[in-house]
């Protein structure tokens, strides 16, 4: 059985020196390290998540600038497309008004080479015509 007698106190004495020297020497330490590994960690999570939070507002950011760069692309395609049909019609009518200038040039020089081959074809008749009559007729006219 336990006998109370000045070894339980010294025991005691004893127990509580080395559960002084215990705290000062291990445990707290042990528990300031822990406080600070603690610390630093949900300052790291913290890190984290604030540059989660970065990045995916950048993706955001990235993602509308692709989107409206598309657009200003299509917007300029369909632009250049107008501006290019427009140059187009233009083109076809200049063309047109040269072929149609062109066409009337050949007309007027057509009517008259016809007319230049009209009076040289009415003196080569007369003088045809001349012969002719001279020979049916035997004399000159």
């Amino acid at each position: 059985m336990i006998e109370i007698n000045v070894s339980l106190f010294i025991q005691m004495a004893n127990f509580l020196i080395f559960l002084f020297l215990m705290n000062f020497i291990l445990y707290r330490p042990i528990r300031r390290i822990v406080a600070q590994r603690k610390k630093l960690i949900s300052e790291k999570e913290e890190g984290i998540q604030s540059l989660e939070a970065q990045a995916q507002a950048a993706l955001l950011q990235y993602d509308r600038g692709l989107q409206d760069a598309r657009r200003t692309g299509a917007q300029r395609i369909q632009e250049l497309k107008a501006a290019g049909y427009e140059q187009e019609k233009e083109l076809l009518r200049q063309s047109s008004e040269q072929t149609a200038a062109t066409v009337q040039q050949l007309h007027e020089k057509i009517q008259k080479d016809i007319a230049v081959a009209r009076k040289d074809l009415k003196q080569q008749v007369k003088s045809f015509s001349v012969d002719l009559a001279q020979k049916i007729l035997g004399r000159k006219i």
